[in-house]
């Protein structure tokens, strides 16, 4: 009976062990929502919108430096090319 006692204790113990564990590691995700929270908001007060204008965050930096030309070897797929060149003609006007 006393082995029972004891086993039964140390399975209590344990249980509380890992039920603190598994409440440690479920609080980390909030931390990580605050924290996606909080960068977001910075983002918002600088005026960056990281989710729908990927592309005019990238093409800001190119805009205030110089832009290398784009030299044409030939006909092979003028059609990209020809994108191409529209896509850096509309950043140096940035």
């Amino acid at each position: 009976m006393q082995k029972f006692e004891r086993q039964n204790e140390k399975m209590e113990m344990v249980t509380e062990v890992m039920g603190d564990a598994i409440d440690d590691a479920l609080e980390g995700d909030e931390e990580e929502e605050e924290t996606e929270e909080q960068v977001n908001q910075v983002l918002d007060e600088i005026g960056i919108d990281l989710v729908n204008a990927p592309s005019s965050a990238v093409a800001a930096p190119a805009a205030k430096g110089k832009v290398a030309q784009v030299e044409t070897t030939g006909d092979e797929d003028s059609g990209t090319d020809s994108d191409l060149q529209a896509r850096l003609d509309n950043l140096r006007r940035m």
